[in-house]
């Protein structure tokens, strides 16, 4: 019997987005309508054919469902430092897969005005701050995906998107600029 099995990536850093559309634009998306879990499972470390018909090993060939939401760096400040604040929820589930924007982080209002906009709202804003909130300096900004899947190797899913988030200088100079408020419109890469 194979079993379906789920994990989640959690990090505290934005992704770059360049390095995460290459991580995504490898995603073997499958070409069949019908499901066969015992063949999706013994892919593994099989190569995925991709549209350009080059094949590649990639670790998230037996994933079969993944959401939850991202954290994504401007590229440039002065034209796209609203990534900063938005919140992107991450949906994929077979051959759909998008990033959309789904509002923005509770931490671009401060705690708070979170307590008065939940005011009412039995508990939630305890909720937030004890589930949601990673730090003062960033709020609930995170990367929170779960991953749902047959026979996938955790550990290189989690070094392909690790290789994605900003570090080292560029995720100084990421928060530099958001302390400033992105008014210095810096390229964070």
């Amino acid at each position: 019997m194979t079993a379906i099995t789920s994990f989640t990536y959690e990090a505290e850093r934005p992704f770059d987005m360049g390095r995460l559309l290459g991580v995504l634009n490898t995603w073997p998306v499958p070409k069949k309508d019908t499901l066969d879990l015992s063949a999706v499972g013994k892919y593994r470390d099989a190569p995925a054919l991709m549209p350009d018909g080059s094949s590649i090993v990639n670790p998230f060939v037996s994933i079969l469902r993944s959401k939850g939401f991202v954290w994504i760096a401007p590229e440039d400040w002065g034209g796209d430092g609203w990534r900063h604040d938005a919140a992107m929820y991450w949906s994929h589930a077979g051959k759909h897969f998008g990033i959309n924007q789904a509002g923005k982080w509770w931490g671009t209002i401060g705690k708070e005005e979170i307590v008065r906009f939940l005011e009412g709202r039995e508990g939630e804003a305890e909720r937030v701050f004890r589930e949601d909130w990673r730090n003062d300096e960033f709020g609930d900004r995170r990367q929170e995906i779960v991953f749902i899947g047959v026979n996938y190797d955790e550990g290189k899913i989690r070094e392909a998107l690790d290789g994605c988030l900003l570090e080292g200088e560029e995720w100084e100079r990421y928060k530099m600029e958001a302390k400033r408020g992105g008014e210095g419109a810096v390229d964070v890469m």
